[in-house]
């Protein structure tokens, strides 16, 4: 995956935000995974039109973080979870 990449939910996934964190689950498994408030604003912007890239931009402002290291988390996250099916490009 790279900046350009556009992933969106998966439709095999769930969620629901509870205290700032999205509890995600798998309809297919039944697992579960929680989402911290920065990882919570990400699965939120993922609608299949922004990019990895967009999404870094914008949750760098949201809490005033280097771009870079935004990008390069956001990459990490989203490989888990399209390794974990929870998103599709």
């Amino acid at each position: 995956m790279d900046a350009s990449t556009r992933l969106q939910r998966s439709p095999n996934a769930t969620f629901q935000v509870v205290a700032d964190e999205a509890i995600l689950i798998h309809l297919q498994t039944g697992a579960y995974y929680s989402l911290n408030d920065v990882g919570t604003s990400f699965w939120q912007l993922l609608d299949g039109e922004r990019s990895l890239a967009d999404c870094a931009g914008q949750i760098a402002i949201e809490y005033n973080a280097p771009q870079e290291v935004v990008m390069a988390d956001l990459v990490e996250v989203a490989e888990d979870l399209a390794a974990e099916g929870l998103v599709v490009r």
